[in-house]
């Protein structure tokens, strides 16, 4: 009865078919296949920081290795119902005789191993492994049983697979794959008889057989087991004899601190790993008590799970690629740099610039990022793509103050305002006369239309606008609808933070993304997110991403925009004029954006497929400004953000087809409730017959006044 009792479930527990899922967690990415039909493919496999372990099936691992664990292990293995009754009686009445005499029988040093590969292979599966007292003995019972079970439902092969791949070795190495990468450079599949060897001498006692730390103790182990190979015909004398002069030829495991680690996930991967870790940390699907961070982060390595991501492989491989060539950033290096306000003794140190990047699509999705420059060196290290705030300069303009002053009527296409500084107070009792002061320096001091402002990034119009918006408004719809968590209610509510983005803990190029999104899908918003769900090996569904669509701004107010960002990139005077993909494929638009000092480059980049944010700048928020301000703001080489976007979408768009091209570009197709309409280029109204005229985009029915100006003929044109 208590055999029938604590074996219960064994079945799911023991279920070797299942093994592999149950131990590796996998990441899907979704495939369009050749029928146009989405299937999700293998993406990539997580291997956990506590355990090194790669899967292997049985016929990618060397005969030799398979031998050598035999020999040492288990001899009978091909032949016994899954447990050995003569070695355990012996082991046993080894046993006895200790307890009755203080010793262990004649010829034996201690304790004697009676566990067949079954009974190893359960141990590792269940986590069990009492060794004395009574529950060491009823732990043994109920093993043999399992072991017997096991024999009775699973070939010698499929149980020889699952024990060479769950062995525990040195640290974290789990599995003979991984020993072979550790210890030798190699696969499991290439090893050498010695090398086989040794990485089943190693089984018995991890420590004391540990190649890099006890070589002599190893070696004779491992010339022991040459030996039982020989003697149980798995290897002839002469290959005896070459394994026992083979010497131990370790891969050098020692790095110098400034070598580079090599990394095992994309940026996308770090990510998708934190996002899920967090939602398993607020779900907690397995309704543990003591459910906290650490323990999600293990259910999410050694789970088995099934995650869904959003990435597309095309193009995180493309943005590693660009940010690993670095070409477009220049790096500017500050040696013995020392923090303002730094306390007392700070010790300075040598930093660079830095460049980070994400592409989302408009169903929220993100799509690819990098997290730095140059070759990934780590896993789960800063990602300055999500995990980074910084101020967001003139690209705040796009957030809120622009989009609502349109949607609410208070300013169009062309509407003009004063290029002038804004009168506030200097907190003296006096009023200043220098803020806010646009990139170049100088104001006009006359009328500059809103399609001018936008395309030249001029702070003194968007100032005017938001003064007229209201802070407030713009904060909470900011906050509220775009979903941008990081603004603080007690500093941000003024026209510096939400007009010139001037934030107290900035944004990330993550939510930047977000928040353009709604210029290329109609007005409307979409949750964030790196996978839409995940399920365990056995395909119950544990967490299922929430997305959410919001329509943010109005559809026209949407079109407008995306028009006036359009000039940024396409009209004379746009600070990224003239970079931009390739717009016989898709069109595009943009918006740049700088902080004070160069302390900050950022650019935001659409096309009716993709939005990427990028931005630049030391990670110590350090300023740029004494460098070759041509070079940053994109006077002689071009934008740096924009030309990688330029470079990326040209790659990653170039495959599309005829019929894809034109269900895209229709997405940014002039809706019904706009109208194209001219105005006068000096006064942004309606133009008279003598105006000089621009073009612009305006919503149906809202009246605009006609030109007065002296140049206008008093009778507006129609």
């Amino acid at each position: 009865m208590y055999i029938v009792r604590e074996t219960q479930g064994d079945s799911e527990v023991l279920d070797l078919t299942q093994l592999e899922l149950a131990f590796t967690t996998i990441i899907y990415a979704p495939q369009i296949n050749e029928y146009g039909q989405q299937e999700w493919v293998e993406y990539q496999r997580l291997q956990s920081p506590e355990e090194n372990r790669i899967w292997r099936s049985l016929n990618e691992i060397s005969p030799h290795l398979q031998h050598a664990f035999i020999a040492v292990e288990d001899e009978n293995f091909y032949t016994h119902i899954g447990f050995s009754l003569k070695r355990t009686v012996l082991a046993a009445l080894n046993e006895v005789f200790h307890k009755l005499t203080g010793s262990y029988l004649p010829g034996q040093s201690g304790q004697l191993g009676a566990s067949t590969i079954e009974q190893q292979l359960i141990k590792n599966i269940t986590g069990e492994d009492q060794s004395s007292g009574m529950e060491g003995y009823t732990r043994k019972l109920k093993e043999i049983f399992r072991a017997i079970a096991m024999d009775n439902r699973f070939s010698k092969e499929e149980i020889l697979e699952a024990y060479l791949n769950t062995i525990g070795l040195t640290g974290n190495i789990a599995g003979v794959e991984a020993a072979a990468n550790q210890y030798f450079g190699k696969s499991a599949m290439e090893v050498s008889i010695a090398e086989a060897a040794s990485i089943a001498a190693i089984t018995k006692s991890p420590g004391r057989f540990n190649p890099y730390t006890n070589p002599e103790d190893h070696l004779q182990r491992r010339d022991n087991i040459i030996y039982f190979m020989l003697q149980q015909g798995y290897i002839t004398e002469s290959e005896a004899e070459e394994a026992y002069a083979t010497p131990l030829r370790l891969v050098e495991r020692v790095r110098s601190e400034e070598a580079a680690v090599q990394t095992n996930y994309s940026w996308f991967t770090d990510y998708v790993i934190e996002e899920v870790t967090q939602d398993l940390l607020e779900e907690n699907p397995l309704n543990r008590e003591n459910w906290d961070r650490a323990a999600a982060n293990a259910y999410l390595y050694n789970g088995g799970l099934r995650i869904y991501a959003t990435v597309d492989p095309k193009v995180q491989s493309e943005i590693e690629r660009i940010w690993a060539d670095g070409e477009y950033w220049e790096p500017f290096t500050i040696e013995d740099w020392v923090p303002e306000n730094a306390p007392e003794g700070t010790e300075p140190k040598t930093i660079s610039t830095n460049a980070a990047g994400i592409v989302i699509n408009y169903k929220g999705e993100l799509v690819a990022l990098a997290g730095g420059l140059g070759q990934k060196t780590g896993d789960r290290i800063l990602n300055r793509a999500t995990g980074m705030q910084r101020q967001v300069g003139s690209t705040m303009k796009g957030v809120a103050v622009y989009p609502l002053g349109i949607d609410m009527d208070a300013i169009n296409y062309s509407t003009a305002l004063l290029d002038d500084y804004f009168p506030i107070s200097d907190g003296k009792g006096g009023t200043r006369t220098n803020w806010p002061s646009n990139w170049s320096g100088t104001y006009t001091h006359g009328l500059v239309t809103v399609y001018e402002a936008i395309k030249q990034s001029l702070n003194t119009v968007a100032v005017r606008v938001g003064n007229i918006v209201g802070p407030r408004t713009m904060f909470e719809f900011a906050r509220d609808t775009l979903g941008i968590t990081s603004l603080d209610e007690n500093h941000d509510v003024d026209l510096a933070p939400m007009v010139l983005g001037a934030l107290t803990h900035g944004m990330s190029p993550y939510e930047l993304a977000g928040a353009y999104m709604m210029y290329g899908d109609g007005g409307r918003v979409t949750s964030l997110h790196s996978y839409t769900s995940v399920r365990d090996y056995q395909g119950n569904e544990i967490l299922e991403k929430d997305i959410i669509t919001t329509q943010a701004i109005g559809e026209d107010t949407a079109f407008i925009m995306n028009r006036l960002l359009h000039g940024v990139l396409f009209d004379g005077g746009g600070t990224a004029y003239g970079i931009h993909p390739d717009s016989n494929v898709l069109d595009s638009i943009g918006k740049t954006g700088t902080t004070n000092e160069d302390k900050d480059i950022w650019f935001v980049g659409l096309t009716p497929k993709y939005v990427m944010a990028t931005w630049y700048g030391y990670d110590d928020n350090a300023p740029m400004k004494q460098y070759d301000s041509n070079y940053i703001y994109g006077r002689r080489l071009g934008h740096p953000g924009a030309r990688a976007f330029r470079e990326l979408m040209d790659i990653v768009q170039a495959d599309l087809t005829e019929e894809e091209i034109e269900a895209l570009s229709a997405i940014w197709a002039k809706p019904d409730s706009v109208e194209s309409g001219a105005f006068c280029t000096q006064t942004g109204d309606a133009p008279g017959a003598g105006c000089p005229m621009g073009r612009g985009w305006y919503k149906v029915g809202v009246a605009r006044s006609p030109c007065t100006s002296a140049h206008a003929d008093p009778a507006p044109a129609a």
